[in-house]
């Protein structure tokens, strides 16, 4: 009677799910390991995303494993995709690639308890058997009457059997799928929705007028309350960060944490054991994140490292950044990170004006260093150049400084008259971070597309004459002295309008 009700129920009111109406087993199993403690409206991205890097159970056993955690990123409780991948070993290596039909054996492997066990062998295999989740503990205790505390184990083991005499001999799946589709969206906590609830005529707690006090649970214990301090630790458009090795978030990559204190002083006197010499520069906010049984209270703070010499960890770019796998309650934290990595291009004022010079003749004077005197190149000094930038403004042009990790990276000078880019430069520990890619767009931006674009390459720099290739410069001419003394030749490069 009361399974009849509820598949009946189900066929017209059942939600609809990218992960529903399958029978394979690693689609369920993945589908099911995900639901754990996470919204249902969360996992069905994930769910697609993980099935189109790992479409079987083959190529989720043979992926490394910061892979599958990169691809889980997001969903939090990281040990699950830890087991997920332990288990698709075990089923490519123990069984061939198939799931086992037996309650038991699945149980037996990695992360599977005994719901995920029930959900998988009902839905893909057809077994009797109940996936008592909170949905389904909710239901049953209002149903059945049962109002004694369901944590303690003789109540779960009554209500799991409660459900199994409640369980048709066909359609096991569609009977747990029903139960938690009931649970979600009518018999839900607090106050149901007893109206369109098909259990009404037979539901214990409608006729007592008690559900909104069931299922019985005892209070929980709050989370404990931890300060932490998160360092940004960055150089030379890198930031540090290291693969954590406790067992929260295990093996995924933190920044610098000082859990415990969110002091300034513990921060820096952390960073010692790793050999890291760095100079305070400001604080970027404070963040919280929960747990299950803890809330880290989080300060960010902001260091600039004299070199990317380190005992533990790594200096990762941008890009290496957004490649490994970062857990989300460090969002806050690489958000940050993103902004100080990002390349930041705005016009000079006296403030920027000195250091954008400096960083200006650093650059000048690597790239000429094979073809100019040492005394040719000492002349090219920061105050030299200096005055360089100021001229540049009193003809009208525009100056523009390159910042990264709030430093002074490059120089960039632009002629919108001539439509020209008269001067580009990228201090040597910038290089290679994206930041000439980055500059050349902003100008060609900035620029007229209308017109036809120039600029004036060194001959012989190949790595400047590739990056203005990519941005469709073609070589016209060899025509510009650059000075008598040394009869340094450019190339004149032009970038046609609409390209």
């Amino acid at each position: 009677m009361l399974s009849a009700l509820l598949l009946s129920w189900y066929d017209e009111h059942r939600r609809v799910l990218p992960f529903r109406g399958t029978k394979d087993p690693y689609r369920v199993w993945v589908s099911e390991i995900m639901l754990q403690q996470t919204r249902t409206e969360t996992v069905g991205a994930y769910y697609t995303r993980f099935l189109e890097r790992f479409p079987d159970v083959f190529a989720l056993a043979d992926a490394p494993e910061e892979d599958v955690l990169k691809c889980w990123e997001g969903l939090g409780y990281y040990s699950r995709a830890r087991n997920l991948h332990k288990t698709a070993k075990e089923v490519a290596e123990t069984y061939q690639g198939q799931f086992p039909a037996d309650l038991e054996l699945l149980r037996a492997l990695p992360g599977v308890g005994d719901y995920t066990a029930a959900a998988v062998a009902s839905i893909a295999f057809g077994l009797p058997a109940p996936a008592m989740d909170g949905n389904l503990t909710r239901v049953l205790s209002r149903v059945h009457g049962v109002r004694e505390d369901v944590d303690i184990p003789a109540v779960k083991r009554h209500l799991a059997e409660l459900a199994r005499e409640d369980m048709p001999g066909a359609r096991c799946g569609d009977f747990n799928q029903a139960l938690m589709d009931l649970g979600a969206t009518v018999c839900v906590p607090g106050t149901p929705d007893c109206e369109a609830c098909p259990f009404r005529p037979l539901c214990s707690a409608y006729r007592e007028g008690d559900a909104e006090t069931l299922p019985v649970k005892a209070a929980a214990k709050p989370p404990k309350d931890v300060s932490m301090a998160v360092a940004l630790i960055t150089c030379r458009g890198r930031v540090w960060m290291n693969q954590r090795k406790e067992t929260l978030l295990k093996n995924l990559w933190v920044y610098h944490l000082t859990e415990g204190s969110d002091s300034r002083a513990d921060a820096e006197k952390a960073l010692k054991p790793l050999g890291i010499r760095a100079a305070y520069i400001n604080e970027l906010g404070k963040a919280r994140h929960i747990f299950t049984h803890r809330v880290w209270h989080m300060t960010l703070l902001h260091y600039a490292a004299e070199s990317t010499d380190c005992r533990e960890g790594r200096f990762v770019t941008l890009n290496e950044m957004n490649a490994l796998p970062i857990p989300t309650a460090m969002r806050a934290a690489k958000e940050n990170a993103v902004q100080l990595l990002t390349p930041l291009i705005t016009p000079v004022d006296e403030a920027t004006l000195p250091a954008a010079a400096a960083a200006y003749a650093e650059s000048w004077q690597e790239s000429h260093a094979a073809h100019c005197t040492r005394d040719f190149l000492q002349k090219h000094s920061s105050s030299y150049m200096e005055e360089k930038l100021r001229e540049h403004l009193r003809q009208g042009r525009c100056v523009y400084s390159i910042a990264q990790c709030g430093a002074a990276a490059g120089a960039l000078v632009l002629d919108k008259a001539k439509n020209e880019i008269i001067s580009l430069y990228i201090r040597p520990a910038h290089q290679g971070l994206g930041l000439g890619k980055a500059a050349v767009r902003f100008a060609v931006d900035a620029l007229d597309r209308a017109r036809p674009m120039h600029v004036t390459v060194l001959c012989g720099n190949e790595r400047a004459i590739s990056l203005y290739a990519s941005f469709g410069f073609t070589e016209i001419a060899e025509t510009r002295v650059l000075d008598a003394e040394r009869d340094l030749a450019e190339e004149d490069r032009i970038r046609k309008a609409g390209g």
